[in-house]
Formats: C-alpha cells, sequence, structure tokens
C-alpha cells in the first residue's frame, strides 16, 4: 500500500505544478494581449489594427479557459 500512497502523493505534486504552469502562461498570455492593445493604440497603422485586436482576443480567450 505505501506504493499507492507515494504514487497519490507523486500525481498530486505533478498536478499542483501543472496547474501552476498554466496559470503562468495564463498571466503571459493576458500580458500578450495588453502589450498588442498598447501598440495597436500606439503605432499601428489603421488597416493593421483589426487583425492585431483579434489576436488579442484570441490570447484573452485562451487565458481564461
Amino acid at each position: 500500500m505505501s506504493g499507492d500512497g507515494k504514487s497519490e502523493r507523486e500525481l498530486k505534486h505533478q498536478l499542483a505544478n501543472a496547474e501552476q504552469q498554466k496559470r503562468a502562461l495564463q498571466q503571459l498570455l493576458h500580458r500578450a494581449s495588453d502589450h498588442i492593445e498598447d501598440l495597436v493604440e500606439r503605432e499601428c497603422a489603421d488597416e493593421d489594427k483589426e487583425g492585431a485586436l483579434k489576436a488579442a482576443e484570441k490570447f484573452r480567450r485562451a487565458a481564461s479557459l
């Protein structure tokens, strides 16, 4: 039985690591979206704004999963 306990402990540790990685990636996506939107407001030509804002929205949606 002690082998099962170790496996369960290892799985819980792996799950906690995966959840932390997910949170870190979500934060990166949010920051990337913010950065894209800032650049669009300051430096983008009008014809490029729509595509950039769509990309930022995709990042935000991905970060919410």
